[in-house]
């Protein structure tokens, strides 16, 4: 790869749009839900930071399911619902064989994780804590090590409000324009006009010069309100109609 430029990594659609993102940087996966508009029915996707297919869907049958985490080959789902009682549920996935590690409807998922999901039972009164072994389904009422969040680096860029470079002021930007660091450079992502459309350009640069630009996404029918978010050296962009997204390696 050219020092400086920006390169992508992969694209992929989807049929529905995407409702719900999760990352794990540990093992540099995402996890996706999408959902048909009609029936509102989820469906799953994992893939790594390369594009690679980890589990290319997994469809459920149950609106009330939705994403909550991944850890590597774990896939964790969380049921929720809107009538009373509320019927709330814990599903654990098994990325790799699509067989379910552990499934309770007794129990109230509150917090992930490295390894384990910390729920309350529902019959039992607040205050005592279960933790659920990701990898393994069992339940312990007590953990004799200490818990970690996992590792997940995220940053979506600020809009810039200071004074621009030159290099930076020349072009014909739209509307935000937005600056985000990278090691020793700069991103910049931005607007521009095309007859009755938008494009959303990249662009990667020192204090003084650019060093590449990319028009990632063209015929916008409206500006994106948040462009990217960043994990690591990799940028994720999603399309307007939330069914595509592109990644790329800066």
């Amino acid at each position: 790869m050219t020092k400086y430029t920006i390169n992508k990594a992969f694209e992929k659609y989807f049929p529905y749009p995407i409702w719900k993102i999760e990352i794990d940087c540990t093992k540099k996966c995402l996890a996706i839900e999408y959902r048909n508009p009609e029936n509102t029915l989820p469906t799953f996707a994992v893939f790594d930071f390369s594009g690679r297919d980890l589990l290319r869907s997994y469809e459920e049958q149950e609106k009330e399911w939705t994403l909550e985490a991944v850890q590597g080959d774990y896939l964790i789902l969380k049921q929720f619902g809107s009538n009373t009682p509320i019927k709330e549920g814990i599903k654990i996935i098994h990325v790799p064989s699509k067989s379910i590690i552990y499934t309770g409807m007794e129990y109230i998922l509150h917090d992930v994780f490295q390894g384990y999901i910390k729920a309350t039972h529902r019959s039992i009164p607040s205050g005592l804590n279960f933790y659920i072994n990701i990898h393994t389904g069992e339940i312990q009422n007590r953990i004799n090590t200490p818990l970690n969040y996992p590792l997940i680096h995220v940053h979506y860029p600020p809009p810039y409000t200071g004074k621009l470079p030159q290099f930076i002021e020349n072009l014909p930007v739209v509307d935000t324009i937005w600056l985000q660091p990278l090691k020793n450079n700069f991103i910049w992502a931005y607007h521009t006009k095309a007859n009755e459309s938008y494009n959303l350009n990249l662009c990667i640069s020192s204090r003084t010069e650019i060093f590449d630009t990319k028009i990632i996404l063209n015929n916008l029918t409206r500006l994106i309100p948040q462009p990217y978010f960043q994990v690591e050296e990799y940028i994720f962009f999603l399309s307007n109609t939330k069914q595509k997204i592109v990644a790329y390696l800066v």
